[in-house]
C-alpha cells in the first residue's frame, strides 16, 4: 500500500509500535501529503508544465487581500451615493487603463471562456422546446413494441385449433382461416 498509494499500511505501523517509535520516520512521509506539495511544479500527462504553482499562493493571497480592500471600501461608501459614484468612476477608469494595455482581457467574459473550454463557438440562439405532456392520472398500460409482442407470442404454448386442426398459438375463436367476419 505504501508503494502504490504512499500511505503506510497497518503492518508498518504495527512494527513501529513494537519497536517503540513514537513518530513516523521522515523516509515514510511522502511529499504529496505535506504542505510542500503545492510548491512542486505540476505536469500534465504529456509532461508539459501546467502552471507555476510556487507563485500561485502569493498571487492568491494578493487577490484575497484586494477583494477584502474593495469590500471594505464599498461598505464604507454604501450610505453615501456621491462616494459610491466616485468609487465607480475610479474602478471604471482603472478597468479602462487595464484594457488599454492590450494584453489583458476581462476574465468575466463567460462566452469566450466557454468557447475556449469547449473548443467550439457559442451558438447565437438556443431553442428550447416544451416537453411532451405526460398522462399523470390513473395507471396507464405500457405500450409494447413489436419485438416484445413477438417474443411473448413465441413463448405461448401451442394449442389445437378446432377450426384448422393445427397446433398453433390461436384457437377456434380467433383462427385466421375462420370465415364470416
Amino acid at each position: 500500500m505504501y508503494e502504490r498509494e504512499g500511505i503506510p499500511c497497518r503492518h508498518i505501523l504495527w512494527v513501529m509500535k513494537e519497536k517503540g517509535l513514537k513518530s513516523l520516520p521522515a523516509a515514510y512521509i511522502k511529499t504529496r501529503w505535506t504542505k510542500a506539495a503545492m510548491n512542486m511544479p505540476m505536469f500534465d500527462l504529456g509532461g508539459n508544465l501546467i502552471e507555476d504553482t510556487t507563485n500561485m499562493e502569493a498571487v492568491k493571497k494578493k487577490v484575497g487581500h484586494l477583494w477584502s480592500e474593495i469590500f471594505t471600501c464599498v461598505s464604507m461608501a454604501e450610505n453615501n451615493e456621491d462616494c459610491l459614484d466616485d468609487f465607480m468612476k475610479l474602478i471604471d477608469g482603472f478597468k479602462q487603463s487595464l484594457l488599454s494595455r492590450g494584453n489583458l482581457q476581462a476574465s468575466g467574459d463567460k462566452g469566450k471562456q466557454m468557447e475556449t473550454l469547449l473548443d467550439c463557438p457559442v451558438p447565437e440562439e438556443v431553442t428550447i422546446l416544451d416537453p411532451n405532456k405526460s398522462k399523470n392520472k390513473g395507471t396507464q398500460k405500457r405500450i409494447k413494441g413489436k419485438r416484445e409482442q413477438a417474443t411473448e407470442q413465441h413463448q405461448k404454448p401451442l394449442r389445437l385449433c378446432r377450426t384448422c386442426q393445427q397446433m398453433a398459438t390461436h384457437d377456434s375463436r380467433n383462427c385466421p382461416d375462420k370465415v364470416g367476419y
